[in-house]
């Protein structure tokens, strides 16, 4: 187990992203059966991650994914769009370097 301030050194979102995907077309189709089954199925999945650590970054992702589906449940399918995409940044995000103390790679 590797953490580095409280958050996995090595997140994987690849479930969640294709969840994610299913979830922007389902949002611009107005499919909201499907919608809601996908972002249920992704709550899941952000569960099962968070689990194993805590992660800002997951806790900002399945915040998203549920204000989605409360926005699907009420029939705005442009903002459950946008907040779709915001948590897709979120997921697409490259993990920063380890900072372990010391100096910086530019100090000497």
């Amino acid at each position: 187990m590797v953490y580095a301030a409280g958050s996995p050194i090595n997140e994987d979102y690849t479930a969640l992203i294709a969840l994610g995907e299913k979830m922007l077309a389902a949002s611009k189709a107005s499919d909201a059966s499907t919608f809601t089954a996908v972002a249920t199925e992704a709550s899941d999945v952000a569960k099962v991650q968070g689990n194993k650590g805590n992660s800002p970054r997951l806790q900002r992702i399945s915040t998203k994914i549920k204000q989605a589906k409360k926005s699907v449940n009420v029939g705005d399918f442009l903002k459950a769009t946008t907040l779709i995409e915001e948590a897709m940044v979120e997921m697409k995000k490259t993990n920063a370097p380890p900072q372990w103390g010391g100096m910086s790679s530019g100090a000497e």
